[in-house]
């Protein structure tokens, strides 16, 4: 077995040695290779083409000029907030203050912890709220549809310069674009720009739309955080009264003058306002944490004690509210603008489609007038139309396929203006309605401010005083301090019904009023 092996092993060794030669052969070839001079030559980097700029059109750069220059008026429009039509205008030094808010969370933390009042609640609102950012995306998205309304026309534009010169013949074929790129080019031009812009405002309003929602909601949340905040300071107080009373109660029981039934009451009273104490600190609670959504920040943040503010006390005569929200309410003016951009998309459609008032038969086309070889002569100027197309119609002979197009968005436009009716006639009915809140919150806080507050106290010291003597009974007595109660708790929040009225007549209108 041994010597049959060694044999093999002989033979694969003489069989691998030429192999192996020849394999490290070419490797040596591969590295000593060098292109041939004619490849050298084709692979040589050269200039690139340097494509013509397209012909110079005055119409055409002025209407591009004024195209930027608008949207340049809307991004600057965009970084402020005290332009027309706003439905806060922040105190402007305030603002500057609190607007490194927007991206720096602790600095709005920072504000609610020390106490705050109602315009930085507003103001951390505009710069913070999720909400807000989003539709400032969107209306930054929409702007930045005006560059798109002459980029395809300037790559148009640009073709044509550089292909001009490629059809064969003798000679390089020199001239400016072609008549259909100059007319109606500029006028279609300008309408793509108003669409774009009435697009834009209506982007606007939806950002206006955002920041009136989240103004108004800080506005509610901030009334009722103060609503909490002072039911319990009036639930501590009733508890102190009641300790005043269970003393009275425990003296006149000493001597017999009185059952121990009446102390029962007494403790039965205590626990559930204590319990109700805790029942408003939850619900403050549920407030805070609603201002920290509004705001988003975490809902681990401490928050202060806010500014308490005494809400204003005037209201309008609701006639003179009508035309404020007539012309300020964000959803008419959005509604609007998508009226005026569907009346530039059917301008723009027929503009495009329709036989122009002229036939265009004197209009010079640019194109080479003698030609070499067996190319046809070619007319400088329409000589006849053909009857597929018609006396005077443009060069489409189907043009009127569109007009369906037409009918349908026409339609669609009418069906839009009747919508803008039907949402006037709700926003008038809406304004009354908010009117009327308003109107009821403020009677209703003058009568528990103005009398009914005062006479429960009344009504409290009269009878605890009684209770001592022994003239009033204790039923009459809880009866008088379970009327106190009640009447400063809905005082309050009559008080605050004021503040969260006032803010729903304001998102109605989608402006505040100057009282």
């Amino acid at each position: 077995m041994k010597r049959g092996f060694f044999p093999i092993i002989l033979l694969c060794l003489l069989v691998a040695t030429p192999a192996c030669t020849g394999y490290q052969e070419l490797i040596r070839n591969w590295e000593r290779y060098e292109p041939t001079p004619f490849y050298r030559d084709y692979a040589k980097a050269r200039p690139g083409i340097e494509i013509p700029p397209a012909p110079r059109n005055a119409n055409f750069e002025n209407q591009v000029a004024k195209i930027k220059e608008m949207k340049k008026k809307w991004e600057k429009a965009l970084e402020t907030v005290e332009e027309e039509g706003a439905f806060l205008r922040p105190e402007l030094s305030r603002f500057r203050e609190l607007f490194p808010a927007s991206t720096d969370p602790s600095i709005g933390e920072a504000v609610l912890a020390r106490g705050f009042s109602l315009q930085d609640l507003e103001i951390l609102a505009l710069v913070r709220n999720p909400g807000v950012k989003g539709a400032e995306r969107t209306l930054r998205a929409s702007i930045e549809a005006y560059s798109q309304v002459w980029n395809l026309d300037e790559i148009l534009r640009q073709y044509t310069a550089f292909t001009e010169s490629l059809m064969s013949g003798i000679g390089p074929m020199v001239g400016e674009e072609a008549i259909e790129m100059k007319f109606p080019f500029p006028g279609v031009l300008a309408l793509k720009g108003e669409i774009v812009t009435q697009e834009v405002k209506a982007a606007r309003e939806t950002l206006e739309i955002a920041r009136r929602t989240a103004i108004t909601e800080s506005r509610k949340a901030y009334w009722n955080f103060i609503f909490f905040i002072r039911a319990q300071e009036i639930n501590r107080e009733m508890l102190g009264l009641l300790q005043h009373l269970q003393a009275v109660a425990t003296t006149r029981y000493e001597t017999g003058e009185t059952s121990f039934q009446d102390l029962i009451k007494i403790h039965i009273e205590r626990d559930k306002l204590e319990e109700e104490l805790k029942t408003l600190r939850e619900e403050q609670r549920n407030f805070e944490v609603k201002i920290l959504e509004i705001l988003d920040l975490p809902p681990t943040t401490k928050m202060g004690v806010p500014t308490a503010l005494v809400p204003p006390k005037e209201v309008p005569h609701p006639d003179s509210l009508f035309p404020i929200a007539l012309k300020s309410r964000q959803e008419l003016r959005q509604m609007s603008a998508m009226i005026a951009k569907m009346e530039r998309m059917i301008e723009m459609a027929e503009t495009m489609i329709y036989p122009p008032y002229s036939l265009s038969l004197s209009l010079f086309q640019d194109e080479a007038i003698s030609q070499v070889g067996a190319m046809k002569m070619q007319e400088p100027f329409p000589a006849k139309t053909t009857a597929s197309m018609g006396a005077g119609l443009p060069k489409m002979p189907w043009y009127g396929k569109n007009d369906a197009y037409l009918r349908e968005t026409r339609q669609k436009l009418a069906a839009l203006r009747e919508d803008l009716k039907k949402m006037e006639n709700e926003t008038i009915f809406m304004v009354r309605e908010a009117w009327f809140r308003l109107d009821q919150a403020r009677r209703e806080e003058a009568l528990y401010a103005e009398r009914v507050v005062n006479l429960s106290q009344a009504a409290l010291e009269v009878s605890t005083r009684g209770y001592e003597t022994g003239k009033v009974t204790f039923a009459d007595v809880i009866d008088s301090y379970t009327g106190w109660l009640n009447d400063n708790l809905s005082a309050e929040r009559r008080r605050s019904n004021l503040g969260i009225s006032r803010a729903e007549l304001q998102e109605v209108l989608g402006v505040g009023w100057k009282d």
